[in-house]
């Protein structure tokens, strides 16, 4: 999703959970030489990926790789104690839902 659809996301997704409830968001990490390359970056900071399928068809696709600071930005006013945990190739940010 676009950086400045993740608050949009995480409130849609709040309003279906209860104040309390643990959320726990999981993605890969880019890792140079594992990860497709970044193609491109929008003026928003969006990045995008090339990526070609087993047909051999070739698509431009929004792959953001979020920091630990953009998301617990994300969380103000919706969610507390936002913790990251980092391994080579994935990442997971837990938090509390305050509400939405």
């Amino acid at each position: 999703m676009r950086k400045t659809e993740r608050r949009a996301f995480l409130r849609g997704l709040h309003a279906l959970l209860t104040p309390g409830a643990k959320v726990v968001l999981i993605d890969n990490r880019y890792v140079d030489g594992s990860s497709s390359p970044i193609a491109e970056t929008d003026a928003e900071g969006n990045t995008y990926q090339v990526r070609q399928l087993t047909d051999g068809s070739v698509h431009r696709v929004l792959k953001n790789f979020p920091s630990e600071a953009e998301l617990q930005a994300s969380l103000a006013g919706i969610g507390t104690g936002g913790t990251m945990t980092t391994w080579q190739y994935f990442w997971a940010f837990e938090y509390v839902a305050t509400g939405a």
